[in-house]
């Protein structure tokens, strides 16, 4: 399928047209009945349609400009019995000029549509290609360390104290732990991505809901000496959402704080709102912040920004962008800012 493209302006495009049919009028007016120029007038109403930036507006002024001026040359330039045959013979040619421009008005249309779903079908084969690889490699290194480690195990068992045991299967068991966890992220992307992610939604107490996975954070954080501090509006909170997806939100933004925390800092869940509007939570840090030209790219797949964690806890990558997912699936927004003067606030909406 042909598209005009070269000529920017559409109206430049527009006012040539119309020039080219009433010279093509006047030729086909000059020439009478010795030659007609007939053909001729959809030549400039097939290039008008295949522009691409012009709609079906001016092509029906065009059609009906190239059928006037075919009426006006065979009326004045030939005898007819009665007014009606040119009449007729002009109708008959603007329908001729309609069907062929909105055809290829059509197709035109329809080839712009199939290019812009081809190049979509390109960034995402792109994007496929570049998630299977960073998995792939994500989940090599974990497995890789068990296989070597449990080899290590196996021929060096004997010669191995207790100790030195201890360590090789608390490594295995880490690394272990490290590859389910990408595993389970990306079952948890292919759901998503499918569409077969189905919400469990009922109404529950928002802040006991909070106070609870707060609870089961600050276990992890006191490894580091943080402390997981709140702030919670004096009104009640009744939220419709499910339970288990939204708790990995939360488990997710503060397990990244505490990761990107300095010992002994403090980490602040905040929440707060209008009763009958929306409710907005918080995670405070006082960590090591993110750059801000990486901060766009954090709620994408297999972002991992040049921060790194305090005591060199790992990151899949998929967190934040299975947050983000989630959220939208409760119908909220989702993003952070930098904490002043330093440490990041990580925040959610979601609606009453």
């Amino acid at each position: 399928m042909i598209e005009i493209k070269k000529i920017e302006n559409k109206f430049t495009v527009i006012a040539l047209t119309y020039i080219v049919i009433a010279l093509v009028g006047y030729f086909d007016y000059i020439t009478g009945e010795e030659l007609s120029f007939s053909f001729f007038y959809l030549i400039p109403i097939s290039f008008l349609a295949l522009y691409k930036r012009i709609t079906i507006i001016p092509i029906i002024i065009g059609a009906v400009f190239a059928s006037v001026l075919w009426f006006f040359a065979e009326f004045l330039t030939r005898q007819y019995s009665s007014v009606f045959f040119p009449i007729w013979n002009a109708g008959v040619r603007l329908a001729i000029f309609l069907i062929i421009g909105w055809m290829l008005y059509y197709l035109k249309e329809k080839q712009k549509q199939l290019n812009t779903l081809n190049d979509k079908l390109t960034t995402l084969n792109f994007e496929k290609n570049t998630f299977i690889g960073v998995a792939a490699h994500d989940l090599r290194n974990p497995i890789g360390g068990v296989y070597a480690l449990s080899e290590n195990l196996f021929d060096d068992y004997n010669e191995m104290n207790d100790e030195e045991i201890k360590d090789t299967l608390s490594l295995i068991k880490e690394f272990s732990n490290n590859s389910l966890s990408i595993i389970s992220n990306l079952l948890d992307v292919s759901k998503i991505e499918s569409g077969k992610v189905d919400l469990n939604v009922k109404e529950y107490d928002y802040i006991s809901f909070i106070k609870e996975h707060i609870t089961l954070n600050q276990i992890i954080a006191n490894h580091k000496n943080i402390k997981i501090g709140y702030l919670f509006p004096e009104f009640d909170v009744k939220l419709k959402f499910d339970y288990s997806r939204l708790g990995e939100v939360i488990d997710n933004l503060l397990t990244n704080a505490i990761k990107y925390s300095n010992p002994a800092s403090n980490i602040t869940v905040k929440i707060s709102g209008n009763p009958g509007n929306i409710i907005l939570t918080e995670v405070i840090d006082n960590g090591i912040g993110i750059p801000k030209d990486e901060q766009e790219r954090l709620f994408n797949y297999f972002e991992k920004t040049s921060s790194r964690p305090t005591a060199g806890e790992t990151s899949t990558g998929l967190g934040l962008a299975i947050a983000k997912k989630m959220i939208i699936l409760h119908n909220g927004t989702i993003g952070m800012k930098d904490n002043e003067p330093y440490g990041c606030n990580f925040y959610y909406t979601l609606p009453l």
